[in-house]
């Protein structure tokens, strides 16, 4: 596989919509090598520029005259440290073409970017790839055409769509802070998903995640009944507590009476009226504590992916014969949903769903 190009997340402020009347005036770019986050690099420079033909709106709107760094006179300077540093227009001019060289260019409406680009580095000087990827585009393609809606997309309806917050109003318009953005829209939306972007994909990650819930639910069920019985022996004994260390004392004895108990009373729990019954009986009915003794037991009602990742003792069929007192996944108050006696073990062809 090909070594993947640097990409450079860019944004540039102007002194016009247009590159045939304006020019930039600040210039941001974050260059990641090797596709790596790890190695990004911000990178900003601010130019003096002729303000005779500037748009007053595009100053304002770029706050250039609050954010303006450069010395009376000089021809750039380097503003992405402090203090900046003052260079040529030259050599700032030079320092951009440096960085982009050979990169992808990747940002919100980075055609816009390029443009202004291309006229500050002059003819010659644009050695980036030749195609620009718009962050807008790529949220688009995340979330599907369609739910993106009808043209032109919104920049900050599909931001948030990937989960990526806009700027805020003070970081807004920054070149730095526009590359930034564009960058974390980029990730979240080239981020690779746990399950297949497709239909079957989709609804077998929802029947998992239904499955941890309903898991989750049952153990939080037996749990609280747990602290019920704690409750109601505690409450029992306190009436006649002599002191703080009685009380303690009180408490140990309910929780080890608890302990010992066989379970729940058998009731009909909340999360029985949650649940459709048909949607239950497909699930295997209600589980059971996890059992010890010649059994080998798993937590989810198929598969094993729940033990591949613990530290008890494993049968063939992938399933744990033995619990390990370092596992948080199949102690006493956890519960089982398959098993099969030790002596009936299928080994390691058992179906796996």
């Amino acid at each position: 596989m090909p070594e993947p190009l640097p990409i450079a997340f860019v944004d540039c402020e102007t002194t016009h919509l247009s590159a045939e009347i304006g020019e930039a005036w600040e210039v941001a770019v974050i260059l990641r090598e090797n596709g790596d986050p790890a190695t990004d690099t911000e990178y900003v420079w601010q130019f003096a520029i002729d303000l005779t033909a500037a748009d007053p709106e595009a100053l304002r709107i770029g706050r250039f005259r609050e954010r303006r760094q450069l010395a009376m006179g000089g021809g750039a300077a380097f503003t992405g440290c402090v203090p900046a540093v003052p260079m040529s227009r030259a050599e700032a001019v030079e320092a951009v073409v440096s960085v982009l060289r050979g990169a992808v260019l990747v940002g919100s409406n980075p055609g816009f970017d390029e443009r202004f680009f291309r006229k500050l580095v002059g003819p010659g000087g644009a050695q980036w790839h030749y195609r620009p990827y718009d962050v807008v585009q790529l949220a688009a393609a995340k979330i599907g055409a369609q739910q993106a809606g009808p043209l032109p997309w919104r920049t900050h309806v599909l931001s948030r769509a990937v989960g990526v917050e806009p700027p805020t109003e003070d970081v807004a318009h920054t070149a730095l802070g526009d590359a930034r953005w564009a960058r974390d829209v980029h990730d979240a939306a080239t981020r690779r998903q746990p399950y297949e972007m497709t239909v079957e994909g989709r609804a077998q990650h929802a029947v998992g995640m239904y499955v941890e819930a309903a898991i989750a639910l049952e153990d939080a069920e037996r749990e609280r009944d747990r602290l019920r019985q704690v409750l109601h022996l505690l409450r029992s004994g306190l009436a006649n507590a002599q002191s703080a260390a009685h009380v303690v004392k009180l408490a140990k004895q309910a929780e080890a009476a608890v302990a010992q108990a066989p379970g729940t009373d058998g009731q009909p729990s909340d999360a029985d009226a949650l649940w459709p019954s048909a949607v239950l009986a497909a699930l295997d009915g209600p589980s059971q504590p996890v059992m010890t003794g010649n059994y080998h037991f798993g937590r989810a009602w198929a598969g094993h992916a729940i033990e591949d990742n613990c530290p008890c003792k494993k049968a063939p069929c992938g399933l744990v014969s033995e619990t390990s007192p370092e596992c948080t996944e199949h102690g006493t108050t956890k519960s089982t949903r398959q098993s099969h006696p030790a002596d009936a073990c299928p080994g390691p062809d058992a179906p796996d769903a």
